[in-house]
């Protein structure tokens, strides 16, 4: 064969590979990305479309509003944040994937989520959460390349901003993705946390409200959907704004229905906007209608599957039905009924023992909730839902029947209120927990509760003598201790007050004065924590280097404090995280220890270092 033959096949080859990878490049850019935005306690109310409604501002809802199929009616699934979410990705409801609460086992695996139709068709998928309860262990990790849940908490914040989330995926699509296909979830707990300072982009910083967040969350939004035009993906990109929850407006005056287990459509009826992929031609006009009929977040997820090409049965949710809502992101008609029935329900009583799973149905303008006397709102002529309809009218109205016998088919339980210490704990205002300036209200609040016999808990007993001791309250520390039996409460209550000759049976606390430190003597203490602040001030009897055991504590100790921080938070939310410590906030033998008053320059040293440890760690 001569050289010029061979050059001849050299370069056929070469041409037959570019058009190749030309072809596999084609098909790949002809795939439309999607992009999810779940946010937790955004309702449809926080958000207005109007021609002026954010005239001169930078908001992403605007730009939403004037490019989206806005849904009116939608529902969340359940109150909480794993189920809700799990529903968006699996198009199923909470009874069908199981997971009903925050905690875990968590999406089983051979549960289909919508990521791993994606990543078998060649999608590049990648998952950046802000925070809790949204981690690995959730089980919504299934079929993301990058799930990003690697946050390190501090004091300053406990979850990572929407801002940074966005940053991070524009990051990842840029340098990872290039022009193909993605489908990706960023997860946003930020109006959870309505004490975070946040500012204005001229650098006025916001008032501490629910408001402020939002309109944070909103800039944040504007940022982030401008980097996508401008990267070019917005067309060609299906974007969906969801909230997961409400949130409760201040007028229900039931205080039972507090955020985790309210119904109501305040807490339950969400925003939703899906901004459809669109190659767009000169003179076409963006998509922006709005579609009024009831939907799910299962509908959500049913979606994600028929945009991934997979074909939808419309009929398995068995009793409660399940529709894409692909059809309405091209014409407004919707195609379902208007009264089939939507389950929303509440899995946290059932998480934390507290009562069983509470259960409602929205039909139309109907909403059932599945009490032990059940409660019927007509929310057409009610649209507050301050009022039940009388048991005379639930029983004239079909409906009632109807979504009587639904309960009872599918064994949904009767929900039984909680139980005055449930309502007593969690009964405190969020702010009361968060704000260092409502601490004294906070202290006064629980010293009631715990006064008042229907109300004695170990919770509430723990939760009083840790904010005694971070108040310096110390007669109120050492009553604790003198009633409760905590004799190293008294003991710190009674130093502090130059009490004459004050004892403590506690073997740990004797480490601190005691001649020898013996290894019998240290096992007798199990608190690795109080063990490492004893390795320190002891370190010249134990035969320590001194500043290497200082470091050691230091960084414990802020290890604790954090854990701390997020146990106080996660009571405030009203228990919806999953954390290590099953909600003992209460104080530990280390820091009761550096509040003698013989360490104070010692405390000094160690909460000054605390600051600069988390700044290393951030």
């Amino acid at each position: 064969m001569s050289y010029g033959q061979d050059m001849q096949r050299i370069i056929l080859a070469f041409t037959l590979c570019a058009l190749g990878m030309v072809q596999l490049g084609c098909q790949s850019s002809d795939k439309s990305s999607i992009l999810i935005i779940a946010a937790d306690n955004l309702a449809v109310s926080d958000i207005t479309c109007s021609n002026d409604g954010y005239a001169g501002t930078k908001s992403g809802f605007q730009l939403l509003c004037n490019e989206s199929v806005r849904f009116t009616h939608a529902f969340t699934t359940s109150t909480l944040s794993t189920p809700a979410l799990s529903s968006v990705l699996t198009g199923l409801h909470p009874y069908q994937h199981k997971v009903r609460h925050n905690g875990g086992p968590g999406l089983a695996a051979e549960i289909e989520l919508a990521s791993e139709v994606a990543v078998y068709q060649d999608y590049r998928t990648s998952f950046f959460t802000g925070g809790a309860p949204i981690f690995r262990r959730s089980g919504l990790n299934q079929g993301f390349e990058l799930f990003d849940d690697s946050i390190v908490p501090g004091f300053s914040s406990l979850y990572r901003p929407f801002k940074k989330n966005a940053a991070n995926f524009m990051q990842w699509l840029r340098h990872d993705v290039g022009n193909g296909p993605y489908f990706s979830v960023l997860y946003a707990p930020d109006l959870q946390f309505t004490n975070t300072i946040t500012t204005t982009e001229l650098g006025e910083t916001r008032n501490l409200s629910f408001e402020s967040q939002v309109d944070e969350f909103d800039e944040s939004l504007y940022e982030l959907i401008t980097q996508i035009k401008s990267a070019r993906r917005w067309e060609n990109t299906t974007v969906i704004l969801v909230g997961l929850s409400g949130h409760n407006n201040g007028e229900r005056r039931d205080r039972r229905d507090f955020p985790t287990l309210n119904l109501n459509s305040e807490n339950t009826q969400v925003a939703l906007f899906i901004k459809p992929a669109q190659k767009k031609k000169k003179g076409d006009e963006p998509i922006y209608w709005k579609v009024d009929q009831n939907v799910s977040l299962a509908d959500v997820g049913k979606t994600l599957f028929e945009l991934l090409g997979e074909s939808v049965v419309e009929s398995d949710g068995g009793d409660f039905p399940i529709h894409s809502l692909t059809g309405v992101l091209k014409s407004p008609e919707a195609s379902w009924p208007e009264d089939r029935p939507i389950p929303i329900e509440s899995g946290w009583a059932l998480w934390r023992n507290a009562g069983p799973l509470r259960m409602a149905i929205i039909s139309h303008h109907v909403l059932f909730i599945n009490d032990d006397s059940p409660k019927l709102y007509n929310t057409l002529v009610d649209r507050m839902e301050a009022t039940p309809l009388p048991l005379l009218q639930q029983s004239l109205l079909p409906t009632t029947t109807k979504l009587q016998n639904l309960i009872r088919k599918n064994q949904f339980p009767a929900y039984t209120p909680l139980n005055n210490e449930w309502l007593a704990k969690l009964s405190i205002p969020y702010d009361r927990w968060t704000r260092l300036d409502q601490e004294p209200l906070l202290l006064r609040d629980l010293k009631r509760l715990g006064n008042n016999a229907v109300y004695k808990n170990l919770n509430i007993l723990n939760w009083t003598a840790q904010l005694s001791l971070n108040q310096k309250d110390w007669d109120s520390l050492r009553n604790l201790g003198i009633k409760n039996g905590v004799s190293v409460w008294q003991y710190v209550g009674e130093k502090n007050l130059n009490i004459k000759n004050p004892k403590t049976s506690d073997p740990c606390i004797e480490l601190l004065t005691s001649k020898e430190v013996d290894a019998t003597r240290m096992k007798n203490c199990n608190d690795p924590l109080f063990l490492d602040l004893v390795d320190w001030l002891r370190a010249d009897v134990r035969g320590l280097a001194k500043e290497t055991q200082r470091k050691k504590f230091e960084r414990s100790f802020k290890n604790y404090m954090l854990d701390q921080e997020i146990q106080r938070n996660n009571i405030a939310l009203g228990l919806v995280w999953d954390t290590s410590r099953e909600n003992l906030y209460a104080p530990s033998r280390a820091e009761l220890a550096l509040h003698l008053p013989e360490n104070a320059k010692i405390r000094a040293q160690v909460y000054k270092s605390l600051e600069t440890i988390d700044k290393e760690d951030n």
